[in-house]
């Protein structure tokens, strides 16, 4: 479809009077790393952008004792050069520096990243692996959908034509410690798309005891997804050796059960294994380390 005209918002204000006005024609543009091409191929959805490049409010980093709050115009590259977003989600700040190239990271926002409904979106995974939640932004107000509610299906999302995401929450754990790690692989090292990905968030006792556990993965599915049936299995059990090993058979075996009778299921029962096994050794290592 082609573009007839571009709107700049200079507030969230604007930009939610202007996604109404011109709804259902109007749709948001951010870093443009996935619209545009959208846009070359005629496979975007409107013929009306609504430029938020401007918009301070969304480009803001918050954060608080009990939740983080990332604004939905904030780049790959802005959270790769937080240091306190690096020691606080390491898994998110690894899948922001696995994204792309330099110049896709300097564009590229959280924001786009969750509402463009890729199953491939590298943000997904640790954001669903920490229960975030996305802020929506409409003329009516504010929302907020976790985000395991906000995906429902390939290349859709809880998004009605007249709203935006305005930021991307975390909540922040009481417990500590709480580690969380990331790891994708791709048909190559560079500019590569994830073909999996897999995050983990858990907090541990002082043994090594799983108390509480987060795990979700990309290109597994319709839509990035958490992984209930193997969180339920880690849930109390020690993370050492024995216990990565099985649960990486374990995720072998969810994802073959899940994908029976395609024929992308052998390699990916082996390839899930593959990103499991690095999330869970990292987790273990970054424990041992601090102790």
């Amino acid at each position: 479809m082609s573009v007839k005209r571009v709107f700049r918002a200079e507030s969230l204000e604007s930009a939610t009077v202007l996604l109404n006005e011109h709804a259902p024609e109007a749709q948001v543009i951010a870093g443009g790393t996935d619209l545009l091409v959208q846009i070359r191929e005629e496979k975007n959805r409107g013929s009306i952008m609504v430029d938020i490049t401007s918009v301070p409010e969304l480009q803001l980093i918050d954060i608080k004792p009990d939740c983080i709050r990332i604004g939905a115009m904030v780049r790959f590259t802005d959270v790769v050069e937080n240091d306190a977003l690096k020691n606080l989600v390491p898994g998110l700040w690894s899948a922001c520096k696995s994204v792309g190239s330099p110049q896709i990271r300097n564009l590229g926002t959280l924001g786009g990243n969750l509402a463009n409904g890729s199953p491939a979106a590298d943000c997904a995974p640790p954001l669903l692996a920490m229960n975030a939640r996305v802020n929506v932004a409409s003329i009516r107000g504010q929302k907020e959908i976790p985000l395991t509610e906000f995906y429902l299906g390939k290349g859709k999302t809880a998004l009605q034509n007249d709203e935006m995401i305005e930021s991307i929450i975390i909540p922040v754990s009481t417990i500590k410690p709480v580690l969380v790690s990331f790891e994708k692989l791709g048909l190559r090292n560079a500019l590569a798309i994830s073909r999996i990905s897999a995050s983990v968030c858990v907090t541990l006792d002082e043994n090594a005891k799983i108390l509480t556990c987060g795990v979700a993965s990309g290109s597994l599915g319709l839509n990035p997804v958490r992984e209930t049936e193997l969180e339920e299995w880690l849930i109390g059990r020690t993370l050492d050796e024995a216990c990565i090993k099985e649960a990486a058979k374990k995720f072998g075996d969810v994802v073959e059960e899940r994908l029976a009778g395609r024929s992308s299921m052998p390699y990916k029962r082996e390839a899930v294994q593959g990103v499991i096994k690095p999330a869970l050794h990292r987790v273990l290592k970054n424990f041992k380390d601090m102790r």
